[in-house]
């Protein structure tokens, strides 16, 4: 069921990651400029939002499988429109149905693991889901860096349509995980007051903005990076795609190692050490775009090796916070999967136009990664307060 689940979810990393590579091909074969191409990604990330937003609390009315069939189907349509664009205002429109398709797929997988497993074994299932996405942002800029070398930049999109029709046959053989029974029978307006309730305690707040801001972190790289890479530092589309996908390596194995010990440690430790990393991270990609001349060669080590960091910090502090903000929304499960995600994309659509901004871009990206990591570990000491004075 997860590797199901895992594939469902597969389409908002691989919506991505897999055209980034081609984004400065993609400006200049529009006869646009790379603000505009941005927005690609902007309106991609605010569809992925508006997708959990709407349909999470959906599901809890209608169930999960017909909404993920008709999701899959939405993906299959938008991808081949992307493919097919004849100009950039119809790819950026095309782009935000594509998005609104990933996040159903994405907030009705999270939902259906909080419907069946709870504590600890839904720590593990997520982080085990998380591993098995994790596949896609290693893979991803890979098969677009080659494409990008072989073919062109709509042949991307063409292979989101052919990966969108194997989604809807996986969804097509889910099974239905929300019985009739424990639907909620007020309509959406009932789960739309459960997440502004959740938004009211303090813990699931806190855990809900060390989420989307940790992912702000990992947003604002993954926005940026092409740019960075490719035009600061001189890194063909393959090369960069490399770079892309070692990043993407230690997410995976950061997802690995939660798996093995968050029965051991627990969310709470395991959450706060991969905030830490971020923090870290962050701030010395900060300095290093402050104080090391972006001219010399030598800077890109020091750059992915702040990343890494950050990027694998991301790791153990998503499926963390995914859990302890789950457990928090137990009865309520996709009020809180909606809370999550709609706030993790937003942040996604305010971060990612501003990854572009400037020449010296290793300093904006270490400005706005070090932004939603102060942010995001304010977060995660405000959930862990509140769960403290919760207990006594």
């Amino acid at each position: 069921m997860l590797v199901g689940l895992a594939l469902l979810s597969m389409g908002g990393p691989l919506g991505t990651d897999m055209y980034l590579p081609s984004l400065p091909i993609i400006t200049e074969d529009l006869h646009t400029v790379d603000s505009s191409t941005q927005l690609t990604l902007s309106t991609y990330m605010i569809g992925m939002g508006l997708g959990q937003l709407i349909f999470g609390p959906i599901s809890d009315m209608l169930g999960r499988k017909k909404l993920l069939v008709v999701g899959m189907a939405l993906g299959i349509l938008s991808s081949a429109i992307c493919a097919m664009t004849p100009t950039i205002n119809v790819l950026i429109v095309a782009r935000l149905a594509q998005g609104t398709a990933g996040g159903m797929g994405v907030v009705l997988a999270r939902a259906i693991i909080a419907d069946r497993v709870k504590g600890a074994a839904a720590a593990k299932a997520f982080s085990v889901m998380m591993l098995i996405m994790g596949v896609a942002p290693v893979v991803a800029p890979l098969i677009g860096g080659v494409i990008e070398e072989v073919a062109n930049w709509r042949t991307v999109f063409w292979v989101l349509v052919v990966i969108a029709v194997v989604q809807t046959i996986v969804a097509v053989s889910m099974p239905e995980s929300l019985p009739k029974e424990h639907r909620q029978s007020e309509g959406p307006m009932r789960t739309y007051r459960n997440m502004v309730s959740l938004l009211k305690m303090p813990s699931f707040l806190g855990y809900t903005l060390a989420y989307a801001l940790g992912f702000g972190t990992m947003f604002a790289f993954i926005s940026g990076s092409s740019v960075m890479m490719q035009e600061q530092l001189g890194l063909s589309p393959l090369h960069y795609s490399w770079a892309f996908a070692l990043n993407a390596a230690f997410v995976i194995v950061a997802n690995t190692l939660n798996v093995r010990v968050v029965s051991r440690f627990g969310s709470h430790r395991l959450q706060g050490i991969g905030m830490g990393m971020i923090l870290g991270g962050s701030v010395a990609l900060l300095l290093v775009g402050l104080f090391v001349s972006k001219e010399w060669g030598g800077i890109l080590p020091l750059v992915l090796l702040c990343t890494i960091t950050s990027t694998a910090g991301c790791g153990l502090n998503l499926a963390n916070s995914t859990a302890l903000a789950q457990r928090l929304a137990e009865g309520q499960a996709g009020a809180g999967s909606a809370a999550l995600g709609a706030m993790q994309f937003v942040v996604a659509g305010i971060v990612s136009p501003l990854a572009a901004f400037g020449d010296n871009h290793v300093l904006t990206l270490g400005i706005l990664m070090s932004t939603c990591a102060v942010i995001a570990t304010g977060g995660t000491l405000m959930a862990h307060k509140a769960e403290r004075s919760e207990t006594r």
